[in-house]
């Protein structure tokens, strides 16, 4: 009797583990589905990868309205970023649309050079009208005109200019009239970046091309020549100086293999044509190129 009853008592107690199974199962589902877990006032630096993404578009757009630089970089410093401009930069080249790349490149650039004025939103701009042609009306304060009496106004008949996008449809019409290249022609710039960018917004394959000095300052006015089978073209940098002072590009057509040269003696880029990407549909579309040359 006593034997069989120190038998029993030797057995596990398999009821105990099987509560604590039912308790953690309890436990997973009320903080994962029923009461999930809301954090609240976290710091940015715990954000995830879009996340920040939006957090940098939404500083960039704030500085492109105030233009209040200490402010932008405050905000950007609760990232903890290493590398805050070079962060913006990235973000710009995956962005959705070329708008966003624009606000962030401009608040790359004034971070990299704090001295360069940037554009400011109160300049005078216009408004393009319904028709091609039509009398211009100023949106912003106009400059003081002394000289200009009662009876006159503002009204001329001629093309309106709005600010450019970055495309080689636009920037051909403009070199036409392109400044004297500076002495940038003669430095010998080397490629030091070379990579593919397969973003869907765009609607032209690109080659895209930024020029730097030996500072890491983008180099306006600096001569860009891309030459194919059969033909060749030569366009300036600086036309885009809400993209960057160093920027400039060129549309590919697909299949054509190119080569770029920044300069007179500068490094020769060759091979270089369209790839195909793909997008999150499986939609195939002709990606675009970015070139970054530096002097040395």
């Amino acid at each position: 009797m006593n034997s069989r009853f120190q038998e029993e008592r030797r057995q596990p107690p398999y009821y105990l583990l099987t509560g604590l199974l039912l308790g953690l199962a309890l436990g997973f589902v009320l903080t994962m589905v029923i009461l999930p877990v809301q954090y609240s006032n976290v710091p940015p630096e715990t954000l995830n990868t879009t996340d920040k993404d939006r957090y940098r578009l939404m500083i960039a757009m704030a500085f492109q309205a105030n233009q209040d630089l200490g402010r932008a970089s405050a905000r950007l410093g609760l990232l903890r970023d290493d590398d805050i401009a070079g962060q913006l930069i990235q973000q710009s080249r995956r962005s959705e649309t070329k708008s966003d790349a624009q606000v962030l490149l401009n608040l790359a650039q004034v971070i990299q050079n704090p001295l360069v004025q940037p554009v400011v939103q109160s300049q005078p701009t216009y408004e393009l009208p319904a028709t091609d042609h039509a009398d211009f009306t100023l949106t912003s304060t106009p400059f003081p005109t002394e000289s200009m009496t009662p009876t006159e106004s503002i009204n001329e008949t001629q093309p309106a200019t709005s600010t450019p996008q970055p495309t080689r449809q636009q920037s051909t019409s403009i070199v036409q009239n392109s400044p004297t290249p500076n002495l940038s022609s003669d430095l010998p710039f080397q490629l030091t970046e070379n990579e593919i960018i397969c973003n869907a917004s765009y609607s032209e394959s690109l080659i895209q091309v930024e020029v730097f000095d030996a500072e890491g300052e983008p180099i306006p006015d600096a001569r860009i020549t891309v030459t194919w089978s059969t033909g060749q073209d030569t366009f300036f940098t600086g036309f885009y100086p809400e993209i960057s002072l160093g920027y400039a590009d060129f549309t590919m057509t697909p299949v054509t293999i190119y080569s770029v040269k920044v300069g007179n003696i500068g490094e020769m880029v060759t091979d270089l044509t369209a790839s195909k990407c793909t997008d999150d549909s499986e939609n195939t579309f002709w990606g675009s190129i970015y070139l970054r040359f530096d002097a040395p």
